[in-house]
């Protein structure tokens, strides 16, 4: 009785599997596809300063939503948006032909006149932020080539800022100088809240069961906001010391691009 009451239901969950792929809507005639992403890259700054360096690629990780939509009576031409969570590490280092201070108080880094607080002599500079995105992208797909078809999006990728932790190497100049690295150093309004990119996307979309797709692109994105914020001289926190002993502040300048490989699960 229970050998025929299990090869009962196995039938059954066979003849329901096999409608639903049968029946689905099939992935190329969906008018909206949304699903789980997450991606893998590398940053580059392009600098706006004389003063400080690019020390080599940082790094970006994201998790987040990713949404496919179609235009009305077009399943060729619709956009992309989303809602993801960056992580990024990008990295400076001063030129050889500058010392760069800055002047600090336990984690938080301070304006350059406060001049009784701890200094340090700045070597290079790791910054780890975290941000949320909202990518806007005009989509472009190919009719179903079997059971893929692939696409190319253009448009803007727009992160906000929510948090900045710094790291430090180099040597802190109170009595006796010794080398240090500052961790989770803090440094208020330092960088730019919003950053915007222009971005290029190709990729390819594979329908591997039912109306389930895995999808895969490679993506470049253009900074088109600076990085960090113009402050007031007051406000500055970085300053080197010219020959007659004066304090120079500046703010660091510099712009971000971005590659990166990101893999979906659209449903």
């Amino acid at each position: 009785m229970k050998y025929s009451n299990l090869k009962l239901f196995t039938k059954t969950c066979f003849f329901l599997l096999f409608s639903y792929f049968s029946f689905a809507q099939g992935f190329e005639n969906k008018n909206i596809q949304a699903g789980l992403t997450t991606s893998f890259g590398m940053n580059f700054a392009k600098m706006g300063t004389s003063k400080m360096d690019n020390n080599g690629a940082g790094t970006n990780f994201s998790i987040g939503l990713l949404i496919h939509k179609s235009f009305k009576d077009s399943k060729n031409f619709g956009f992309s948006s989303g809602l993801e969570f960056d992580f990024n590490s990008i990295k400076f280092e001063s030129t050889s032909n500058n010392l760069i201070y800055y002047n600090y108080s336990d984690t938080e880094i301070l304006p350059s006149s406060k001049t009784s607080e701890n200094i340090f002599l700045l070597s290079n500079r790791k910054h780890k932020t975290t941000q949320i995105t909202i990518p806007i992208f005009l989509l472009f797909r190919t009719d179903a080539i079997g059971d893929f078809r692939y696409f190319a999006k253009f448009g803007l990728k727009n992160s906000f800022l929510l948090s900045n932790k710094i790291v430090d190497n180099g040597t802190d100049m109170t009595s006796p100088s010794i080398a240090k690295e500052n961790k989770n150093m803090t440094s208020k309004n330092e960088m730019f809240f919003l950053q915007a990119s222009l971005g290029l996307s190709l990729g390819t979309e594979w329908n591997f069961i039912g109306s389930t797709s895995l999808v895969a692109e490679m993506s470049y994105y253009y900074g088109l906001t600076p990085l960090f914020s113009d402050r007031k001289e007051e406000k500055e926190t970085l300053y080197t010391i010219d020959s007659s002993g004066d304090i120079k502040s500046f703010s660091n300048k510099a712009t971000l691009n971005q590659l990166n490989l990101k893999f979906a699960l659209l449903f």
